[in-house]
């Protein structure tokens, strides 16, 4: 790009000798010439620089008063920048450059003859054909036409990629770059040349994040919110870009539990995990230790179940949202033993002597009753509930059937019955 087509100077060469055939046939036509603006004041006839995919326009015009208006321009050899074109009649050159580059290109400007009648020279003589003036005969056209080449160079656009920012977490660093190329055509890009200078240009920040020279969004969000912003990025006077920035600044996640609730095998279990924060949905998982055999952790946080298994449980339970933020639980569950009465036997009472005998419960969570629910007792033996003791000096012999109901604080209950043999 940039160099001269084939046959130019061939070309050049027939426009000089053009030249002298025109001053033939318009001795008495004003000199035609492109002004000085058409070359932008440049002495190497350069437009002013064109930037890949910005609109463009520039005018090549002919001077007042140098041939017959109106005027033609046509490109003769060369190719102006892709997306440029030539208005034919106005001289105008528009249009959005698609590729960088320096385009060389040679614009004939010609004058309205010979296609009128008017433009005859005087002295002729009338009538003639236009359109096949007759050199050396009776009818001259005073047509003109003028020629240069003009260079139009195309640099790189600067283009903003289209990265996407990433949410933020209150309180969590934060860190997202932003990236400037060049984009020299329809695909290709390239780093800048220099340093781009980066700034808000509409919007702001989310609180306690700032913007680097490096285009580097950093540092530890104070504030939930979501915060829309534009970015500007500058390389030159001629180039820069901007884009629009969406930061959602989230709370981080935090699960709440209520008291773990006590527990027994064959007694239901649930216990409530609610999570908060972040996007507000969340996937559930046991990342260690394990649960009661039983009981599972659900895809809403509950754990639930009815144990089948005693002991210490412990375990972690995370909670994850749908952008990766997550937050551990640490639990542990303690299953107790089915209650049950330990005593299998009362042993033998006397007539008339002392008489003391605990009835124990195992297991179970406390606190636990014992009471009697069936009898009767013998005469002169009572029970205390406080104690589990039966105890007293008996009257009468015989044998008696004591049935004892226990209860723990799960209202989980054990039945037993007992023989007490009392002797004479």
């Amino acid at each position: 790009m940039g160099r001269r087509p084939r046959g130019f100077k061939r070309f050049a060469r027939a426009l000089v000798v053009a030249g002298v055939v025109a001053g033939v046939f318009a001795a008495t036509a004003a000199a035609i010439a492109f002004t000085d603006e058409s070359c932008a004041n440049d002495s190497g006839c350069k437009p002013p620089e064109g930037v890949v995919e910005a609109p463009y326009s520039h005018k090549v015009e002919i001077r007042v008063g140098g041939g017959t208006a109106p005027y033609t321009y046509t490109v003769l050899a060369g190719a102006l920048p892709p997306g440029l074109s030539l208005n034919s009649s106005t001289g105008a050159i528009t249009g959005t450059p698609s590729a960088s580059g320096t385009y060389t290109f040679y614009i004939d400007g010609g004058d309205a003859c010979p296609d009128a009648s008017s433009c005859i020279n005087s002295g002729d003589t009338p009538p003639c054909n236009p359109g096949s003036p007759e050199i050396g005969g009776t009818c001259r056209f005073a047509h003109s036409a003028t020629q240069r080449d003009f260079t139009i160079i195309v640099i790189p656009r600067l283009l903003v990629t289209n990265q996407v920012p990433g949410p933020a977490t209150v309180g969590t660093a934060y860190s997202f770059g932003v990236t400037a190329v060049l984009k020299s055509g329809p695909a290709a890009t390239s780093p800048t040349s220099s340093p781009v200078t980066w700034s808000v240009q509409v919007g702001q920040l989310p609180p306690g994040l700032t913007l680097g020279a490096d285009g580097v969004i950093s540092g530890t969000p104070t504030a939930v919110g979501s915060y829309s912003f534009t970015l500007l990025a500058v390389l030159d006077p001629k180039r820069s870009d901007t884009k629009a920035v969406k930061i959602d600044v989230r709370a981080p996640v935090a699960i709440a539990a209520r008291v773990v609730p006590r527990s027994e095998i064959g007694v239901p279990f649930r216990l409530v995990l609610v999570a908060s924060g972040g996007t507000g949905t969340y996937t559930w998982s046991l990342t260690s230790g394990t649960l009661p055999l039983g009981v599972a952790l659900g895809a809403d946080g509950t754990i639930v179940g009815t144990p089948r298994t005693a002991g210490a449980f412990r375990f972690t339970a995370t909670a994850t949202d749908t952008e990766g933020r997550k937050a551990d639980y640490p639990g542990a569950i303690n299953v107790a033993q089915r209650l049950a009465i330990a005593t299998r036997l009362l042993r033998p009472a006397k007539v008339g002597h002392a008489y003391r005998q605990k009835v124990v419960t195992i297991f179970g969570v406390l606190p636990k009753v014992l009471k009697v629910t069936k009898g009767p007792l013998p005469r002169g033996i009572r029970y205390d509930r406080t104690l589990g003791v039966l105890s007293g000096t008996p009257t009468k012999p015989g044998t008696y059937r004591i049935t004892f109901l226990a209860m723990d604080a799960l209202k989980v209950q054990s039945t037993k019955t007992l023989k007490l043999v009392v002797t004479a």
